[in-house]
């Protein structure tokens, strides 16, 4: 590495946040690394010694001191010192527990007392998502109708637009044809560097349609700088401006938009067709699309899987709004005192609601927020989420299918705007 930037260190989402613009800028992957390993021990030094003296024979123990030297050497270089990992650092903790063992136990009476645990702690329980199938259904029905026109890419023979998305965790891209209608889009994880994915999509696109006639292109969100300059794009557009074309596109006089994606979460009011004012997560993004992908991952699920596990929950467990960390307590003692997956499933999506509501719009009472609303983001394509926000709020509000690729087409109406604008 050449050179440390500036990670916060303080919470690993803040961190995440601060890492994940500087890989679609393209930032040397060492430099990233060597900054990692700078806001760790940044973070121990500052938020654990507290101030205290770090000095004398200092142990590295635990698995990433022991299988990390670089953050050893990092440790080093920061307290001026040689700390030493020792042989079996990883059970030290262990060892210390056999060394503290004063009687001997019978291993097939801890059996039988564990096979008697009862819970001990009673969890709030949250009503029902759906009452039954049939109730889901009518959901499904609702939010089906807030759909787009969809057209043939292959043979297309009008002029075509490109809107990319190039967000903090995905790449969405949509391709779309003189009459507003979709002829093709993508949705993938970026996996740390949108520009591959963006390549091989391009081509994909003149691969199937070898005469298409790109009229404008234009892209938003954290790579947005890297994918204009790679691939020439016509124009750049603010996340926001983008995500209000699209909105307005299924609802013209839409008065709230909230888009909650993999790791921020922005809100907008709107007045008289335009944005009025905004509400960002600032604080954390335990209410975003990483925080649910997280615990499904925790649980050995995918994201879509541990979402419809919540659908039909008849006793969602009450976990608040809190961190990601703290959640994860929350999480692992609900599981200890036998509270199913699917209890916990529907309980994290009403907490990514309440984080959304109660403490990034803070509203005095719903009804300032407007009754014209439209959602949007990946993390509203779980219907538990959805569902959770409607009823949270007290009415329905608007989904489009395509709530997912909405900064994605909302640019690709832009470039079709302004390209026409160009011809007249």
């Amino acid at each position: 590495s050449t050179k440390l930037y500036t990670i916060a260190s303080r919470c690993g989402v803040f961190a995440k946040s601060d890492i994940q613009p500087l890989i679609n800028q393209g930032a040397d992957k060492r430099d990233i690394s060597a900054s990692i390993f700078s806001a760790v021990v940044n973070q121990t030094i500052g938020g654990l010694a507290q101030g205290r003296a770090i000095e004398g024979n200092v142990l590295y123990l635990g698995g990433p001191l022991t299988f990390m030297p670089e953050l050893r050497k990092s440790f080093d270089k920061a307290l001026s010192l040689k700390g030493l990992c020792p042989e079996n650092s990883l059970y030290y903790v262990a060892l210390g527990a056999a060394f503290c063992a004063h009687r001997q136990v019978d291993l097939k009476e801890v059996i039988a007392d564990l096979s008697r645990y009862e819970a001990v702690n009673e969890f709030q329980t949250l009503p029902p998502l759906f009452a039954n199938e049939k109730e889901y259904q009518e959901f499904q029905e609702r939010h089906a109708r807030a759909d787009v026109t969809y057209g043939k890419l292959e043979d297309y023979p009008g002029l075509a637009w490109i809107g990319i998305d190039a967000g903090s965790t995905t790449a969405k891209a949509v391709v779309i044809g003189e009459e507003k209608e979709i002829l093709d889009s993508i949705y993938l994880s970026n996996s740390g560097n949108p520009v591959p994915i963006v390549r091989e999509y391009l081509s994909s696109v003149y691969r199937r349609c070898p005469n298409i006639r790109i009229a404008g292109s234009c892209v938003t969100g954290y790579g947005e700088d890297i994918i204009k300059n790679a691939f020439s794009i016509d124009l750049g557009l603010v996340e926001t401006m983008a995500h209000l074309k699209a909105a307005q596109a299924f609802m013209p006089d839409v008065e709230f938009i909230i888009d909650i994606g993999g790791q921020d979460m922005k809100c907008f009011k709107i007045h008289n067709s335009a944005i009025d004012n905004i509400y960002l997560n600032e604080a954390c993004s335990s209410g975003c699309g990483s925080f649910l992908q997280t615990f499904a991952g925790a649980l050995h699920y995918s994201s879509s899987e541990f979402s419809r596990l919540g659908l039909f929950s008849q006793n969602a467990v009450d976990l608040g709004s809190r961190c990601t960390v703290f959640m994860n307590s929350s999480v692992k003692q609900a599981q200890k005192d036998g509270v199913s997956t699917e209890n916990i499933s529907a309980g994290l999506s009403i907490s990514v609601v309440k984080n959304a509501i109660y403490k990034v719009i803070r509203p005095a009472s719903m009804d300032e927020l407007g009754k014209r609303i439209v959602v949007q983001g990946g993390t509203f394509l779980n219907d538990a989420v959805l569902r959770a926000f409607e009823r949270e709020m007290g009415f329905f509000v608007v989904r489009p299918k395509i709530a997912g690729l909405m900064g994605a087409y909302g640019c690709a109406l832009h470039a079709m705007e302004s390209s026409k604008k160009r011809r007249t």
